[in-house]
């Protein structure tokens, strides 16, 4: 019987002691919870401004990319409109197409026509908030050169939004501030020479 209190008392004991230390163990660590929190909510905000960068970031590409995207469509309308009236396609060399305000087309046929729909496509007239030109490039123009017999070039540039390389195009050069801000798309145009030698 006596052994039995013995052990029933060094149980008592050892969870007693057991208890003691577990207390001891909590009272310790509760500095240390504070501080994996404060580390996590760190980590958390260097995070989050990380992706608040990259959207800004792809909220740039992705406006870059549209207008590249505007510009080769005004570009490749305008090269379809030459190789479908090749009789007429010297007289579609220019340059500043798109520039100043926009201007009626129902007058004017044939190659004047086309230069007419697409200035006013560049100059973003077929779309209006309010009084305001929305449809199309950030201070677009359209130049239209020959390279050789015929040979032509369809540019359109534009005003980027970040700084890159220059284009090597003279279409709208010194037009945009810092050259490294003006973009430039080329469309060439190679009209075949149809007639006896």
């Amino acid at each position: 019987m006596r052994t039995a209190a013995i052990r029933l008392n060094l149980v008592a004991i050892s969870r007693d002691q057991h208890l003691r230390m577990l207390r001891h163990d909590v009272r310790a660590s509760g500095g240390f919870a504070l501080v994996e929190v404060m580390v996590t909510i760190v980590l958390l905000t260097i995070g989050l401004i990380g992706l608040a960068g990259l959207q800004a970031r792809t909220s740039l590409a992705e406006m870059e990319a549209y207008q590249r995207t505007q510009a080769l469509i005004l570009a490749q309308d305008m090269a379809d409109r030459i190789v479908a009236n090749k009789a007429n396609a010297v007289r579609y060399i220019g340059d500043d197409y798109g520039t100043g305000a926009a201007s009626g087309c129902s007058g004017s046929n044939g190659f004047q026509f086309d230069l007419c729909m697409w200035g006013n496509a560049i100059r973003g007239a077929t779309e209006k908030s309010g009084a305001i030109n929305v449809g199309t490039l950030l201070g677009g123009r359209g130049c239209i050169t020959v390279t050789a017999a015929n040979q032509y070039q369809v540019i359109v540039v534009w005003q980027g939004l970040a700084a890159t390389v220059a284009p090597g195009v003279n279409c709208g050069q010194n037009s945009y501030g810092a050259e490294s801000f003006r973009r430039a798309v080329v469309v060439p145009i190679r009209l075949p020479n149809l007639s006896r030698a």
